[in-house]
């Protein structure tokens, strides 16, 4: 519940900067080329998923990404503009501005952005698939998804993944996938958790429904998967991941979230990893507070990788095929149990990026230090992913009451929101859009 309300308190504060935005970038000057081609790729873009704070997609070229307006970041320049090429548009009336989308979650790219929205008529919520060209004109309803508005999911932000062809999505705690484009009655159950008669379970633990199911969904390859809150033969609820294999469409459990015997004293461990990626047969994971491990998916067995605790007290993350990016904040998850309290509703905003390979080798440390003139003042920064050898984050500002504990009043106004990008390989830091000022 917490974590939901500080996303949506970050959502709205984002939408107050992007209602005071002008045409005009500061940096760009409002005149990055949108391409009118461009080659997407049909599978899932792994590293983009990492953030619950905005939705991306990769171009050849450049990133789109969604908050209330569609953007798009040029790779070459980091140049980042408003998809609009309205002459003398504000970007603030949605009747108007041809980027104002409101897209839950982007899908792919390709000859057009697709991504998946909510629409309300007479009382009845549905879930649509739309897209838009390249510059955002021609908004069209590409298909409806079979959804049931009723459900006890508290789904975190893949709530929706393309994946070859296949759009994949929660309704009703039950995960669906159907074509892009395709019917909503052609969508088919890849798997109900009411329903596990034929799913392989590690151990023979049996699965059972919680109160509050949460799924993050992922891919890679031939293989979907589906991480869960589950409950073991025990009742412990243990946060599980789970393998579609797109050859035979079977389900089988493939990795549980280990113990605190298995890797040490980790306040959340048995719960939930910090941040987590799939690849190659392998979950890679980073435990806030703990360390950096590998866990091999065809034996269960997890090996650590890095001990990124004798650098990090705690931290937030974003991995990618080649790094983990360890930002050294305090997350959510912990405040009132660490020192220094961290002030309002924020986490704790850390000063330093540590940076590892996947193998586990140290590679360098990043100072963020630079990016503010007031550090009092920066109330949080959320990593976004990791593409190449950039690192893209989000800053807040916002003044609050100190030592009020998790529920602090906010006084004053919020701050600058800002899109900054680190290079890896230079160290060099720099904010490539401020919500505020456009």
């Amino acid at each position: 519940m917490t974590k939901r309300l500080l996303a949506a308190l970050l959502a709205a504060l984002l939408t107050l900067s992007l209602a005071a935005c002008n045409k005009d970038n500061g940096k760009n000057n409002g005149k990055v080329d949108i391409p009118t081609a461009q080659t997407g790729t049909d599978d899932f873009q792994k590293n983009l998923h990492q953030s619950e704070k905005l939705s991306f997609v990769e171009t050849d070229t450049g990133y789109y990404f969604s908050s209330e307006s569609l953007y798009y970041i040029e790779k070459e320049t980091m140049n980042t503009t408003i998809v609009c090429a309205k002459p003398d548009c504000d970007h603030t009336d949605d009747n108007v501005c041809n980027a104002r989308i409101t897209a839950y979650y982007l899908l792919n790219v390709g000859d057009k952005v697709n991504y998946v929205t909510m629409n309300y008529n007479n009382g009845v919520r549905k879930k649509l698939v739309q897209s838009v060209n390249l510059d955002a004109t021609d908004r069209q309803i590409v298909q409806e998804l079979k959804f049931k508005e009723i459900s006890s999911s508290s789904s975190s932000y893949d709530q929706a993944i393309y994946h070859r062809g296949y759009i994949y999505y929660i309704s009703d705690d039950i995960l669906y996938r159907v074509v892009l484009g395709g019917e909503k009655d052609d969508a088919e159950i890849v798997w109900n958790p009411e329903r596990t008669e034929d799913t392989e379970i590690l151990n023979g633990y049996p699965v059972f429904t919680g109160n509050s199911m949460e799924y993050t969904l992922w891919a890679d390859g031939d293989l979907v998967y589906f991480m869960v809150n589950v409950q073991d033969a025990d009742g412990l609820t243990r946060y599980s991941l789970f393998a579609f294999d797109l050859t035979d469409k079977s389900v089988r459990q493939v990795w549980v979230t280990p113990s605190k015997d298995e890797v040490g004293e980790w306040e959340t461990t048995g719960v939930k990893v910090s941040q987590w990626y799939v690849m190659g047969g392998y979950i890679y994971f980073y435990l806030s507070g703990g360390d950096f491990w590998r866990g091999d998916l065809s034996t269960g067995k997890n090996e650590k990788l890095a001990d990124v605790h004798e650098k990090v007290q705690y931290g937030s993350a974003v991995f990618s095929d080649d790094y983990l990016c360890v930002l050294n904040d305090i997350p959510v998850g912990f405040y009132g149990e660490t020192e220094p309290t961290p002030g309002g509703m924020f986490r704790y905003y850390g000063d330093t990026i540590f940076v590892y390979a996947l193998d586990g080798t140290y590679i360098k440390e990043i100072s963020l230090t630079g990016l503010f003139d007031d550090p009092s003042d920066m109330a949080q920064i959320d990593m976004l992913f990791c593409s190449g050898s950039d690192i893209f984050f989000l800053t807040t500002g916002m003044s609050v009451t100190e030592g009020a504990g998790p529920f602090a009043s906010l006084t004053g106004h919020p701050g600058a929101v800002n899109l900054c990008c680190a290079d890896i390989e230079t160290g060099e830091v720099e904010v490539i859009y401020n919500f505020r000022k456009g």
